[in-house]
C-alpha cells in the first residue's frame, strides 16, 4: 500500500511539474522584413520640331519643303533601345508617294541612326532616362516635277511611329527579334552604380 501511495504521489508530482512547466514563460524574439521591388519603366516621347504636338500644314505647293525634326526622348527609368518608322501616305491611296522626299538629318541614316531595312530606323545608342536621340528626320519636301494636278486638294500624312524596349537582358530579341549591325550592345550591367 505504501508503494502504491508513493507511486501515486510520484505520478501526481510529475503531472503537476508538467502542467507548471508548460505554462512558464520563456524569453522570445521575432523579426519580420518586408522586401519590396518596384519594376522599372520604359517610356518615350516622340518630339517633332521640339514638341509632342503633330505638325499640320495647309495650302501646300509642289516644290515646298517643311521642317519636320524628329527626335525621341526617354522618360522611363530603364535604359532603352529606340526605333522609328516614317511612312508618307496620301489620302487617295491611288496616288504614289515617290513625290515625297524625306530629308534625314545626317543626309541619310548611318551616323546616329541605322536603317534596319525592315521599315525601321534604329538609334545607334542606348538611351538613359532623360536623354534624347539625335535628330533623325529634318525636313519633308514635295517634289515639284513629280506632283501633278492629280494631287490638288489631296492631303499628305507623314506617319511617324516610335517604339522602345528595355536594353537589359536582350529584351529586343522578344520584342523586335534582332538589332541591325552597329547598334550599341547591352553591357550586361543593369545598375552599375
Amino acid at each position: 500500500m505504501k508503494k502504491t501511495l508513493l507511486l501515486g504521489m510520484l505520478v501526481f508530482s510529475l503531472v503537476a511539474l508538467l502542467v507548471v512547466g508548460g505554462t512558464m514563460a520563456w524569453f522570445t524574439d521575432e523579426k519580420e522584413v518586408a522586401n519590396t521591388f518596384e519594376a522599372g519603366t520604359v517610356k518615350i516621347k516622340l518630339l517633332e520640331n521640339g514638341s509632342e504636338e503633330a505638325i499640320e500644314k495647309t495650302n501646300v505647293n509642289p516644290g515646298d519643303t517643311f521642317d519636320k525634326e524628329i527626335k525621341v526622348k526617354s522618360v522611363g527609368s530603364k535604359k532603352t533601345y529606340v526605333r522609328v518608322s516614317i511612312t508618307p501616305v496620301w489620302d487617295d491611296e491611288q496616288l504614289e508617294t515617290d513625290n515625297v522626299e524625306l530629308i534625314f538629318a545626317d543626309g541619310e541614316p548611318g551616323t546616329n541612326w541605322i536603317d534596319g531595312e525592315d521599315g525601321w530606323y534604329y538609334y545607334r545608342y542606348i538611351l538613359e532616362e532623360g536623354e534624347e536621340t539625335e535628330e533623325l528626320l529634318s525636313q519633308v519636301r514635295i517634289i515639284g516635277d513629280k506632283t501633278g494636278n492629280e494631287y490638288q486638294g489631296k492631303k499628305l500624312t507623314v506617319n511617324v511611329k516610335s517604339e522602345a524596349v528595355q536594353a537589359s537582358h536582350y529584351a529586343y530579341k522578344d520584342a523586335w527579334v534582332t538589332l541591325p549591325e552597329g547598334v550599341e550592345e547591352w553591357s550586361g550591367e543593369e545598375n552599375p552604380e
